[in-house]
């Protein structure tokens, strides 16, 4: 549980001792890792059933950082730009044996985003598949300076070299062993992207004491977890790691995501460990074939990576006989922070992690007491490095003594409880404070609603901004904009009130990561009122 130091105004989970040694590189410890239990089914690839046990992926590692010349030193990245195919957690365990960091990109990258993002990283090796080489490839000739190698992850394209060519027999695979890392706590395993909401994206940079100093001990029993979507995303790349540092099996696919996939694949390998965000399991809740559909053997659904609804948390609850949801409340570059897996209370996200601290900030630097709103400082047992190559970016956010400022906005209760407000760059004024994912949560409490984003609209004197909703109604919805005005109106205060109209649209903007583009959304408002103006 949480405890709370009324003199220093800090919020703390417990104290608990790291699984593993954070000194010690994460390529040495998976090294070991895996030779336990080494006939045991680790991946399984849901496209194709492809089956690959804990002693072939150390074997397939092995292989692969033995081909590889790229050297092995800290800064040399490699860019990995592929969906999760049979041969790509090869390919990242081989990297972390040889300690060369790693930048996932989302595989659908715009032209811009991704030269954007190989610019700072400068890889000159580069793992892409196939359908996405060209874009890939163009990207890396304006954005690298110098030569780079392509290899394709799944595909074949003319001329172009491929993982399986890397995994040819060495015949000194039992000579290999990891390199050494002498300090962990600066050295980097991967880069992960920003989700991009506040400007193009940075290189979020974790180190291998980051990760290490993560893996406490868990209730988990070699569970099978299914992983979908691509390791640009920190929540899919954790649960390959949590089958390779705690035991179990993970399903991976290459497909986009659709309710279809996720019943089949949820009933043909008896998933007991989900996550994603709440937009996927609202539209899985409401699907007509979710009535049809075995989730006997889901132990544990999280949900996170966003505003997570108590009315997504009850229809989540609702279709799961032997298990329950829980909220997840983590970000890239403080890891995992709070979550409500042991008790749950309506509206709160949950009760800090071991090792993680919260001071609660008013914007003149002044710590909260108690039950008071304003941004979330939180530090970690190993603060994260910074961004890639900005300094300034990163001095924005973290202090010396490791205090990350988070962006967001939220409380604790009485019981050590994490209630979020919002985003701090997403709240906005209309005669007090409005937040959004307030209107959100209410908005999609109607059935005809798929999604939905709330931005503020300016007056015409520039003196407020009005609450308005852009609105995605469901197939076969005929939903009308008064509905949704009456509905907010009836269960807000008068200042959160839709004064800006409701808009409907096929789609909503998001960034790579699922998260809303609201300044793309506001944008698009703002032409279609000066049109009708």
């Amino acid at each position: 549980m949480t405890s709370y130091d009324p003199e220093r105004l800090v919020w703390s989970g417990p104290r608990v001792a790291p699984l593993f040694d954070p000194g010690r590189s994460l390529g040495d410890i998976l090294f070991e890792l895996l030779d336990r239990n080494p006939d045991r089914v680790l991946q399984i690839d849901g496209d194709t059933d492809r089956r690959i046990t804990r002693g072939e992926l150390k074997l397939r590692a092995i292989r692969i950082a033995q081909h590889l010349t790229i050297g092995g030193q800290v800064n040399d990245i490699v860019t990995i730009a592929a969906l999760n195919s049979g041969s790509l957690a090869s390919l990242v365990v081989a990297l972390q044996f040889l300690a060369v960091p790693y930048n996932a990109v989302f595989p659908n990258f715009t032209h811009g985003e991704m030269v954007g993002i190989m610019a700072q990283t400068q890889s000159r090796v580069i793992f892409c598949d196939a359908w996405n080489y060209e874009a890939v490839r163009n990207a890396a000739r304006e954005a690298v300076q110098g030569e780079f190698k392509i290899f394709l992850v799944d595909g074949e394209v003319d001329g172009v070299a491929t993982v399986d060519e890397l995994l040819m027999e060495t015949g000194s695979e039992q000579d290999f062993s990891p390199k050494i890392v002498a300090d962990t706590s600066k050295a980097i395993y991967s880069i992960f992207c920003s989700s991009g909401t506040t400007g193009p994206p940075k290189g979020i940079c974790l180190s291998h004491a980051n990760k290490t100093s993560s893996f406490l001990p868990a209730p988990y029993n070699n569970p099978t977890v299914l992983a979908m979507g691509s390791i640009h995303w920190l929540s899919t790349a954790y649960m390959l790691d949590l089958v390779m540092f705690y035991g179990g099996t993970v399903v991976t696919t290459k497909q986009p995501f659709s309710e279809d996939l996720f019943f089949d694949l949820v009933e043909r390998y008896r998933i007991d460990l989900l996550n994603g965000p709440p937009i996927q399991a609202y539209a899985i809740t409401h699907h007509a074939r979710v009535k049809q559909v075995d989730l006997s053997n889901v132990k544990l659904w999280s949900i996170g990576g966003y505003n997570v609804s108590d009315a997504i948390r009850d229809s989540v609850d609702a279709i799961l006989p032997n298990g329950k949801s829980y909220t997840i409340y983590a970000s890239t570059e403080s890891g995992l922070i709070a979550a409500d897996m042991a008790k749950r209370k309506r509206g709160a996200i949950g009760t800090l992690f071991p090792n993680v601290q919260v001071r609660i900030v008013d914007d003149d630097g002044q710590f909260l007491p108690v039950g008071q709103p304003g941004e979330l400082w939180i530090k970690r047992y190993v603060a994260f490095p910074g961004y890639l190559n900005n300094d300034q970016a990163t001095r924005e956010v973290q202090d010396d003594e490791g205090w990350f400022r988070s962006g967001d906005v939220g409380y604790f209760d009485e019981e050590g409880y994490l209630f979020l407000v919002d985003r701090k760059s997403e709240i906005f004024k209309y005669v007090t404070q409005v937040s959004p994912t307030e209107l959100e949560d209410i908005i999609t409490e109607l059935d005809a609603v798929a999604e939905v984003c709330v931005v503020g609209t300016p007056t015409l004197d520039q003196s407020a901004e009005l609450p308005t909703a852009v609105v995605v109604r469901r197939e076969g919805s005929a939903l009308q904009g008064e509905e949704v005005v009456k509905f907010v109106e009836g269960r807000v205060m008068d200042h959160k009130r839709l004064r800006g109209g409701v808009f409907f649209a096929e789609s909503l903007p998001k960034t790579s990561k699922g998260s809303l583009k609201r300044k793309e959304v506001r944008r698009l408002i703002m032409e279609e009122l000066n049109v009708k103006n």
